[in-house]
């Protein structure tokens, strides 16, 4: 009979909750003692950083391995047994590489370069932009491109930042001086930037107002002569892109016209062939590991999923197949297919249920009647 997977974390919550209750008994903290001591030479772990972990000092975790401890040991043993399972249960939707280059990752790659590549140290920077819903995996890829290229600054904005706090932001990350006015502190950002011919990312730019657009091209692009790259959702290239007859909006002509490249990633996911994002080769990559393997199917209706606008696309993914890498059912079986995914979508009680383009026959409701005859 297959498990069910809220019976699957129950069981393992019973369990952790089981083995806590133990640890008040000296033979389960001589048991946690060893199997910590295992733990910090299988994971070269050292003994400050599980103190820290555990929010005890070094000493406290030495005296424990060695069963010396003369304080509260009930408490160290629960902590010792919580973190282990805790770290346990990590290890079951651990990934084999930190980052993934997929085919969204290439295209975000080439958009940076192509914009850095165009612009003109001694002329003026060029600005690029990289349009799409939450999901599509922005944040990590451009993260990922920031780290590994050191003349590239990345800063996250929100949407609550006025001018003066966004470039109180980016002079932080750059390391200067905070104190003074804004036009002080923009000063010192261009004499900062201007010799180094950094590349600037602002990822979470959807907020934006016509304004702070404006300075951003005056400062970065202009002034700096640096490569400017903006990170959003569709609000984010409306504002951009709106008429300059409006009242307010008269400086997007002079952005606009630095505009090197968008990347639109929600359209080119909405041809008919998601445009190459998303390939079946992308899906296995991210999210077969551990040892369990994903179904033809399965891979299909994770492909669905990452190209389902408003859903989540790539964090939902995520979140399904780390959830099903604790359920007994995936690892008795060794795979996942897209019975055991959409099984987890009714679960979970996840929106996505009612959005997505396929026929789920476990959550036959209103919804999936719908969806079930636009598809006929």
């Amino acid at each position: 009979m297959i498990n069910d997977l809220i019976q699957d974390l129950e069981l393992d919550a019973r369990r952790v909750k089981e083995r806590m209750l133990m640890g008040a008994k000296f033979e389960g903290a001589m048991d946690a003692a060893e199997k910590l001591k295992i733990f910090l030479i299988e994971e070269n772990w050292t003994q400050i950083a599980v103190a820290k972990k555990l929010g005890v000092s070094p000493a406290v975790i030495n005296q424990f391995i060695q069963n010396k401890y003369e304080g509260d040991i009930e408490e160290i043993t629960n902590k010792a047994i919580n973190f282990l399972n805790t770290h346990a249960r990590k290890k079951l939707r651990e990934k084999n590489e930190s980052f993934i280059e997929t085919t969204v990752a290439k295209q975000i790659h080439t958009l940076v370069t192509q914009t850095e590549t165009c612009s003109d140290e001694e002329e003026e920077g060029k600005i690029g932009l990289v349009v799409g819903d939450s999901g599509h995996g922005k944040t990590k890829c451009l993260k990922a491109y920031a780290k590994a290229n050191r003349n590239t600054v990345y800063i996250e904005l929100d949407d609550g930042m006025n001018s003066t706090t966004m470039f109180n932001e980016i002079a932080e990350k750059l390391g200067i001086a905070l104190n003074g006015s804004l036009a002080v502190i923009t000063r010192r950002i261009i004499e900062h930037l201007k010799p180094r011919s950094m590349i600037v990312i602002l990822d979470e730019a959807s907020g934006l107002r016509v304004r702070q657009l404006n300075q951003l091209r005056q400062i970065i692009v202009v002034k700096s002569r640096c490569p400017l790259i903006l990170s959003g959702n569709q609000d984010l290239e409306e504002t951009i892109l709106r008429p300059t007859v409006r009242r307010g909006s008269e400086s997007m002509d002079q952005f606009t016209s630095r505009l090197m490249y968008i990347l639109n990633l929600d359209e080119i996911a909405s041809d008919k062939d998601g445009g190459g994002l998303y390939t079946a080769e992308d899906v296995r990559r991210l999210y077969q590991y551990g040892g369990i393997k994903l179904t033809t199917d399965g891979v299909k209706t994770l492909r669905k999923i990452c190209l389902t606008p408003k859903v989540g696309r790539l964090r939902l993914c995520s979140h399904i197949i780390s959830i099903l890498h604790l359920s007994k059912e995936a690892h008795d079986a060794g795979q996942i297919d897209t019975d055991m995914i959409f099984r987890a979508i009714k679960k979970l009680r996840l929106p996505a249920k009612d959005k997505l383009p396929v026929y789920m026959p476990e959550l036959d409701d209103e919804a999936q009647q719908e969806t079930r005859a636009k598809m006929a």
